[in-house]
């Protein structure tokens, strides 16, 4: 059997990859989307001869591809896009798939759908595969609220951590962008920079894995092979470590059917400074004074944190506040408005959040 494959956001940095690997593997792809690249999604039809495409931005292509998504089986689809709306292909496509893979690269969608969504791939008997690395590097450690006592993600430490003369108030956008491990977009490069991707990250480790965040922090690892550990109530330790290259967990849905793309693992980890690993405490970093109170959000307050995080991030791009002024902007606005909503479907979180979206528009 040839598995149907779908891939939302082929034109992005990941979706690139992922294709690139699977023409060389001559490894088929059924349908691909993009936000607006419409010339790269194009290009990419013509060179992997890929029958379905569809332009999201597009009213049309949008409308098509709902259509799409309830009368074709998939087998594998990949969210590699950047944003929670992606929840309505997400509802529409659990709606109408059974004992599908679904791997999830976009932080934003997880947060937004919180364990209404995880309950819903859950109850359809679809298997999720989150693909972030520290996420995945835990896909395959036993562990719950009874038998766990801290699981760590860890931090790389972005441009300026390791670089203790840099005056993080005078930073320029070059500077910010300038990622020593590794190419993303500007939205998550500006996250990685300034921790606030590793807030983000604790929370959708909370709601994949169904972890109370009390239990959740970060470390630092300059040499980005460490991706998590976890501690375990009797003493036992498991480090979890791959090769920074997100190649690995995208090829891994691939690998229930294709056991040939399997990867071959590096022994990196007989290199001593590859397993060091350490606490995060750098008072430059203005988000070392919210610790505290991110690590202990209610769901709702998690999506008005990385709602607002968006909407400041854009009055930071267009020069209206400095850099070190990100992660205060979000705090003065976090508890304006008071919620405490009861969501049942991934219809009514997306309503609360276009809620959000708007009050804040109109405040910030």
């Amino acid at each position: 059997m040839i598995p149907k494959i779908l891939i939302i956001g082929s034109t992005g940095k990941l979706g690139t990859k992922l294709l690139n690997f699977c023409n060389t593997n001559k490894i088929n792809i059924f349908a691909i989307t993009c936000f607006d690249n419409n010339q790269l999604l194009l290009k990419q039809s013509r060179k992997c001869k890929i029958k379905f495409f569809f332009k999201l931005s597009n009213t049309k292509d949008a409308s098509d591809f709902k259509l799409f998504l309830k009368k074709k089986k998939i087998d594998i689809i990949y969210f590699l896009d950047y944003g929670f709306r992606s929840l309505v292909y997400a509802d529409i496509f659990l709606n109408n798939n059974h004992n599908s893979y679904i791997a999830i690269a976009n932080k934003e969608m997880i947060i937004a759908g919180g364990d209404t969504l995880i309950n819903k791939i859950q109850k359809t008997k679809n298997k999720l595969i989150p693909l972030d690395s520290e996420h995945f590097s835990l896909k395959n450690n036993n562990f719950n609220n009874k038998n766990l006592s801290k699981v760590y993600i860890t931090a790389s430490g972005g441009p300026f951590y390791f670089k203790k003369n840099i005056n993080l108030n005078n930073v320029r956008l070059k500077k910010v962008l300038d990622h020593p491990k590794w190419k993303m977009g500007i939205n998550n490069t500006i996250d990685s920079s300034n921790f606030i991707n590793k807030i983000l990250e604790i929370y959708e480790l909370s709601i994949i894995y169904k972890i109370d965040l009390n239990r959740i922090d970060f470390l630092v690892s300059r040499e980005a092979y460490i991706h998590s550990i976890v501690i375990y109530n009797d003493n036992i330790v498991n480090i979890n470590c791959f090769n920074n290259n997100m190649i690995y967990t995208l090829v891994n849905p691939l690998l229930h059917f294709y056991p040939s793309a399997k990867l071959k693992t590096r022994t990196t980890f007989l290199k001593n400074k590859m397993l060091k690993v350490e606490r995060f405490n750098d008072k430059r970093f203005k988000i070392n004074k919210y610790l505290k109170i991110l690590k202990n959000l209610t769901p709702d307050k998690q999506i008005t944190f990385m709602i607002l995080n968006n909407i400041v991030q854009k009055k930071y791009l267009s020069e209206e506040i400095r850099y070190n002024e990100i992660i205060k902007y979000i705090m003065k606005y976090l508890n304006i408005k008071k919620q405490s909503p009861k969501f049942k479907t991934l219809n009514d979180r997306l309503k609360f959040i276009d809620s959000i979206k708007l009050y804040y528009d109109t405040k910030i």
